[in-house]
């Protein structure tokens, strides 16, 4: 008998040696808080504002953009239900055809406590070799795109923008934009991120890259005109790639892939400082069961999202809200290296 519970005891310690663990919470003066979101990115199908042919299918095509705009309806709506907020990203081609037809899907979004930003495919609105205009002209066209954005959803601020990762002069072009806060690098190239751009802690970086060398953007300017928000702490560079791979065994890979990452992210957190993490989404992206639209997103939110919200280790806030929560931290740390 002995010999029996003994071997129980045994087996039960080995299943629980190998489980993988929540991270555990500290006590409240010591916690770190990772804040969180999910991004979404709308890509510019069809003719942009400035006449260039961009993407596989056209927001001009009106049965495209409703289920488009159906589908984000439905995403909001479920990170809504549970206490959260994207920031939404988007360019002229869907912004035109709000426009165009009076459909109030980014005005409703704004108004569910959602940001709208811009998403700039830089070759969508500046032709051919993009990186060879002058920063004046990209402002101009940024300028012209965040114009767009803010007649279609009805805010007033356009902040937060992703894309153009491959002009040296991005930073100030943005900046001349009335942009300030950035996220999602990658090298449209390799589809991959630089493992020295990834992290959670946010910063500002003293200069843009071309892709090659890195150093500068990794480098961080207390002065800088732009905060940057690192993806978190991801292991692999092909990241934001992965989720477009079955190789990688689908969806719910790709979220296993995230629920890692994010516990990652909790244990190289830090209390006093900034932490940060997020992923993306597209319209139509991980959409599943026609019955069950985003399960995967949903069962992710439940099961990995909420638990550590209640326990206070994530707090959801939008790109803006991380970016303005960093800027307090360098207020009230003036001379300290935030990464």
């Amino acid at each position: 008998m002995k010999r029996i519970i003994f071997s129980w005891l045994a087996a039960v310690m080995l299943v629980t040696a190998c489980a993988p663990s929540l991270p555990q919470s500290a006590p409240a003066d010591e916690q770190a808080v990772l804040l969180f979101t999910i991004g979404m990115h709308v890509e510019p199908l069809g003719i942009t504002a400035q006449g260039y042919k961009s993407g596989r299918g056209d927001y001009n095509n009106r049965p495209l953009f409703e289920r488009h705009v159906a589908d984000m309806r439905t995403l909001a709506g479920i990170i809504e239900s549970h206490g959260g907020a994207m920031t939404i990203q988007t360019q002229s081609p869907f912004t035109t055809m709000a426009i165009s037809t009076g459909n109030t899907i980014l005005a409703d979004l704004a108004a569910g406590g959602h940001e709208i930003a811009l998403h700039f495919h830089e070759d969508a609105h500046l032709g051919k070799n993009p990186e060879k205009l002058p920063p004046e002209q990209w402002c101009a066209v940024m300028r012209e795109e965040i114009n767009y954005i803010e007649q279609a959803s009805g805010v007033e601020t356009v902040r937060y923008w992703s894309g153009g990762n491959l002009y040296p002069n991005l930073f100030e072009a943005a900046a001349c934009a009335g942009l300030d806060v950035n996220s999602d690098w990658k090298n449209p190239r390799t589809q991959t991120s630089p493992l020295e751009l990834t992290g959670v802690n946010p910063w500002r970086p003293s200069g843009g890259t071309d892709g090659t060398d890195v150093t500068a953007f990794a480098t961080p300017d207390p002065n800088g005109p732009v905060i940057f928000l690192p993806e978190g702490a991801y292991a692999k560079s092909n990241f934001a790639a992965m989720r477009r791979s079955e190789d990688m065994g689908g969806d719910q890979a790709y979220f296993d892939f995230l629920k890692e990452s994010l516990y990652a992210s909790l244990e190289a957190a830090e209390p006093g400082k900034v932490n940060v993490f997020h992923f993306t989404v597209h319209p139509g992206e991980f959409r599943g069961d026609p019955e069950h639209p985003f399960e995967v997103i949903e069962r992710f939110l439940s099961e990995v999202v909420d638990p550590l919200v209640q326990s206070g280790q994530v707090k959801w806030a939008t790109f803006s809200q991380m970016a303005d929560a960093y800027g307090q931290w360098e207020a009230a740390n003036p001379g300290s290296d935030p990464r």
